[in-house]
Parts: structure tokens; sequence; C-alpha cells
């Protein structure tokens, strides 16, 4: 039933469905090593939207020690515990534009992850899915 709600949200909008590990998840690959996604939801708004849970197992499973999320996300939050840690803020507003200061720091850090290690990963996420 679920599952069923999330793809009726998700829309027309690409997901990742891997059956090996049963995973359904708004997500979809830019690159290989560059992942859009929707925001990790807790309590109800999981039942729409990726549940956190989820979207840990996901990273831990397939990117263990070699993922870092980026949260653009200014008007919600979770605890990067969840992440081991990984997860960096560069927060604005939905349907804004972020300052050119803002898109630098995000740029350097992501390419820093990236370049630090051949199997590194970055996801990014918004509020409702790949808008931001």
């Amino acid at each position: 039933m679920a599952n069923l709600a999330r793809q009726a949200v998700s829309g027309e909008k690409r997901r990742f469905i891997n059956h090996d590990h049963k995973f359904d998840l708004d997500l979809t690959f830019i690159t290989e090593k560059i992942i859009a996604m929707g925001f990790p939801s807790q309590s109800i708004e999981g039942l729409y939207r990726n549940p956190i849970d989820e979207v840990q197992r996901f990273f831990e499973t397939l990117y263990h020690g070699r993922y870092k999320i980026y949260n653009l996300c200014s008007e919600r939050n979770y605890d990067p515990a969840l992440f081991n840690g990984q997860v960096e803020c560069f927060r604005f507003d939905d349907h804004n534009c972020p300052s050119l200061s803002l898109m630098c720091a995000f740029c350097e850090s992501s390419s820093e992850w990236l370049s630090s290690h051949p199997e590194n990963v970055v996801a990014v996420h918004c509020k409702a899915g790949k808008g931001r």
C-alpha cells in the first residue's frame, strides 16, 4: 500500500527499483556517482515519500562508508547521525535560487568528496524530490 502511495506521488518521475535488495525509492542516478533523491522522511510522511530507514538501508547496503548526502532543504531537517554523520547542509528555500557563494561551496564540497576516493558517491535532495 505504501509503495502505491509513493509511486502515485512520484508520478512520471523515475524511481530506483532494485528487486534483489527490495528497494523502491524516489531516487535517480544523474551519473554513476551523483544521485538525486527525494527527502528522507519520517513518520506519516514516509508513507508517500522516501522512508528515512529505507534511504539509510540503501546507502549502507550499496555504498557503506562511501557516500555523502547533501540536504538542500531549508524547510526540514533530520539527524545526520542516521547516516553516520555523512550529511552536509546547503539550505535554501524551495522555488528559489541559491546564492552564488552557497552554490560554489556546495560544488567545492561535493567535488572534494568525489575526488577523495574512486568509489565515493554523493546524493543531493530537496524537500519534494529532484527540483532544486
